[in-house]
C-alpha cells in the first residue's frame, strides 16, 4: 500500500513538474473566467435595472446572458483538459437554434422592444396612431406596447408590429392642424359662408392660434354642394373639443344666417 501511494505521488509530482505551465494556465483561466462571468453578469444586471427593461424582463435577459457565458466558460475549460468539445459545441449550437426557432416571435418582440427603447419614436403619454389604431401610449414594454383608446379600451400591440408599422405621433410637436369640410348649397354667397365660419372661429381665439392664421377656402364643387375647407392650428390637447365645438357652432350659425346646407340630390330629366 505504501509503495502504491509512493508511486502515485511520484506520478503526480512528475506531471506537475512537466506540465506546470499548462496547469498554471488552467488554474488562471478557471479563476479569472469565473470572476469574469460573475462580473459581466452583475454589470449587465445593473444596466437592466437602470433601463426600461428592469423587472421580470431584465431578470430574464440577465439569466440568458449568464447561461450563455457559463456554457462558453465550461467549453473552454474542457478543451484545456484535452476533452474533445466538438460534439459539445455542435449540441450547444443545435439547442440554441432549436430554442431560437421555438421562440422566434418572442425574440423578434424583444429585439423590437430594445429598438423602441433606444430610438424612442414615441414616449409614454403621447397620442399616436400605429397602423390605424389610435390612442394614448400607456406602457412601452419589452415585448409589447399598450395604447389606451379614446373610448377607454386598452389595445396591446406586439413590438415587432410596432417597429414595422407606420407610426404617427400627434404629441411630438405639441400643436396640431384641424381640418374640417363645410358644405353649402349652390347659389350661396361664398363671402357669406367664409364670414360665418370665421366669426365662429373668432369665438375661440383663446384656443385657436392666430399664427398660422385660420383658413376658409372654397375647395370643391360637389355634385350637390359647394365644399369649403376650414383649417385652424391649436394645441394637441384642445384638438377634439374644438373639433366638435366648431362643427356644432358652424351648423347653428348657418341656420341663423339662412345659409342652406344641402341634402344630396339628383336632377332627373324625362324626355317625352
Amino acid at each position: 500500500m505504501q509503495e502504491f501511494f509512493s508511486n502515485l505521488w511520484k506520478t503526480v509530482k512528475n506531471t506537475i513538474v512537466n506540465n506546470w505551465n499548462a496547469i498554471l494556465t488552467f488554474v488562471l483561466v478557471l479563476v479569472l473566467g469565473f470572476i469574469v462571468v460573475k462580473l459581466v453578469g452583475r454589470l449587465f444586471k445593473r444596466a437592466m435595472d437602470k433601463s426600461k427593461l428592469k423587472g421580470a424582463t431584465g431578470n430574464f435577459l440577465t439569466s440568458l446572458v449568464k447561461v450563455a457565458l457559463l456554457a462558453v466558460y465550461l467549453i473552454i475549460l474542457l478543451s484545456m483538459l484535452g476533452v474533445d468539445t466538438t460534439s459539445l459545441v455542435a449540441i450547444f449550437s443545435v439547442l440554441t437554434l432549436a430554442i431560437s426557432l421555438a421562440v422566434q416571435d418572442v425574440i423578434a418582440n424583444l429585439a423590437s422592444g430594445i429598438m423602441l427603447v433606444v430610438t424612442k419614436p414615441f414616449e409614454e403619454g403621447d397620442f399616436v396612431d400605429i397602423d390605424g389604431t389610435s390612442g394614448t401610449v400607456e406602457q412601452i414594454k419589452i415585448v409589447c406596447t399598450k395604447l389606451k383608446t379614446p373610448d377607454n379600451k386598452v389595445v396591446t400591440i406586439p413590438n415587432s408590429k410596432v417597429t414595422t408599422a407606420v407610426v404617427v405621433d400627434y404629441s411630438t410637436k405639441g400643436t396640431r392642424r384641424l381640418d374640417l369640410t363645410v358644405s353649402a348649397a349652390y347659389g350661396t354667397d361664398v363671402a357669406a359662408v367664409k364670414s360665418a365660419v370665421l366669426d365662429v372661429i373668432a369665438r375661440h381665439n383663446d384656443v385657436i392660434f392666430s399664427d398660422p392664421a385660420p383658413m376658409v377656402r372654397l375647395t370643391e364643387h360637389g355634385s350637390s354642394s359647394i365644399d369649403f375647407t376650414v383649417r385652424v392650428w391649436l394645441n394637441g390637447d384642445d384638438y377634439w373639443n374644438i373639433n366638435f365645438d366648431l362643427k356644432e357652432e358652424i351648423y347653428a350659425e348657418f341656420n341663423q344666417r339662412g345659409i342652406e346646407i344641402p341634402f344630396p340630390q339628383m336632377d332627373v330629366h324625362v324626355k317625352q
